[in-house]
This record gives C-alpha cells, structure tokens and sequence, in this order.
C-alpha cells in the first residue's frame, strides 16, 4: 500500500512539473516579426478587454501601456508607471490568461519610446 501511495506522489510531482515547464514556454514568443513589428496605443475595445484581463489577475501599476498584436486575439503588452521602467505581458483575452514575458523574451523587447 505505501509503495503505491510513493508511486502516486511520484506521478503527481512529475505531472506537476511538466505543468510549470509548458507554463513558462508560453510566455516566450519566437516570431522574430513580433519583436521588430511597431508597438501601438490599444483600440478601445483592445483598452476594456486587456485592462480587464490585468485587473482579473491583479497586475498593477500599468498606467500607461502599448501593445502589438501577435495574432488575432494574441497580444504583447508593455505596461510602465513612470514611462522609463517596462514590464512585459503576454496577453491572450480571449481565454481569459495573462503572463509576464520570460526574461528571454523581455531581452528581445525594445520599450515603446
């Protein structure tokens, strides 16, 4: 019975950590047009949608931000308080998820001005 119960928990921690890994890719984009396209001012439908994203998840301090659209529904954010420090999102509104950008990712980003 303990040998089972160790087998379990074995799976668990290893599902469990595959998980975190397949998180972590999808925060790293590797169209290299996403990179040098143009950082824009959101849409107002872009500006309720992704605001409401932020504000589901808790993300603060993006008084101002620019986005470039990826794909269809698939955006980059670049959110700052100052206009000097940036921080990275990727956002999908469409299912309801938001990710900071992996370090990888943020490296490649140039701020919006």
């Amino acid at each position: 019975m303990k040998k089972i119960l160790w087998i379990m928990l074995i799976l668990i921690g290893f599902f469990w950590i595959i998980g975190k890994c397949s998180e972590e890719n999808n925060t790293i984009i590797t169209d290299k047009r996403s990179y040098e396209s143009s950082w824009r001012q959101a849409t107002n439908k872009e500006l309720f949608t992704i605001s409401k994203l932020m504000v589901k998840n808790s993300i603060t301090g993006c008084g101002e931000y620019h986005i470039k659209e990826i794909e269809n529904g698939e955006y980059i954010i670049a959110c700052t308080r100052d206009g000097k420090n940036w921080k990275y999102y990727v956002a999908w509104p469409n299912i309801d998820e938001i990710y900071l950008a992996s370090v990888d990712m943020e490296k490649k980003l140039k701020p919006p001005y």
